[in-house]
This record gives structure tokens, sequence and C-alpha cells, in this order.
């Protein structure tokens, strides 16, 4: 079975005081959509983490080389 090669537009909205605060935390040249994605990873990241603690298992271990 392949993958499939979809993309999935989302759309967000945000007040002047959010953007700012994405601003404010935006790595130096990361456009806005890399770091709402790299904020994403890290929140999915640390739930599966949490998650597999309670489950006493390992299998998230790629998550701590976040990208």
């Amino acid at each position: 079975m392949t993958k499939s090669k979809k993309a999935v537009m989302v759309t967000v909205r945000m007040t002047e005081l959010e953007k700012s605060q994405l601003d404010y935390i935006r790595e130096p040249g990361e456009t806005q959509s890399a770091c709402i994605r790299r904020l994403v990873n890290e929140k999915w990241c640390d739930q599966n983490m949490a998650f597999d603690a309670e489950q006493d298992s390992s299998e998230w271990d790629h998550c701590e080389a976040r990208w």
C-alpha cells in the first residue's frame, strides 16, 4: 500500500494579538505557516509522550528528536 500525497489546506483565523504573539515566537527566517506547523508538531509529540508515559510505552521515542 502506498501513502497518499494529497495536501490538506487548513485556515487559521487569528486576532491581531494572536498574530503578534506568533510573530514573537517565530524563529529567524521562519514563515508563519512553518511556525504554526512546528508548534502543532511539538504539541502533538508532547501529548503522545505523556500518553505513552501513562501506558508505559516507548513507541513515540522519535518525538524527542523534533525538527
